[in-house]
């Protein structure tokens, strides 16, 4: 019976984890340049979605790994990734998908001035004509 119940508390150990992870308010973006639809994706006309594991210091990105993503899209994304400034917040991890779609050209936003829809710090979709 001690043997189930060490058994349970291991198995929980990860996923109280992960959840006290996804419960950390995300950082506050203050600062980035407008992402751009990869030229040689575009001109294969490859779609795609890149998901990235970016680690902050408080203050900007200083760690970016991938977890998954096509090679012709991944480096565009790492690249303005590591453009983001930070409003002062703890250090932390956490993930973000970049979409490359094909829907037309985005209008360009009042607020961001970029053609971009961005759902700081979380999803970025880049939108090109095919």
């Amino acid at each position: 019976m001690r043997n189930l119940g060490l058994v349970l508390a291991l198995c929980c150990l990860p996923v109280s984890s992960l959840a006290q992870q996804e419960t950390t308010p995300s950082p506050t973006v203050t600062a980035f340049d407008c992402p751009k639809y990869p030229s040689k994706a575009e001109s294969v006309k490859l779609q795609g979605m890149v998901i990235l594991q970016v680690t902050t210091d408080g203050h900007q990105v200083v760690d970016v790994k991938v977890t998954s993503g096509h090679p012709l899209l991944v480096p565009d994304a790492i690249k303005n990734v590591r453009t983001w400034k930070f409003a002062d917040h703890a250090p932390t991890t956490f993930a973000v998908k970049y979409f490359y779609v094909s829907e037309g050209h985005f209008k360009r936003d009042k607020v961001t001035k970029c053609s971009a829809k961005m759902e700081l710090p979380k999803t970025v979709t880049v939108s090109t004509s095919f």
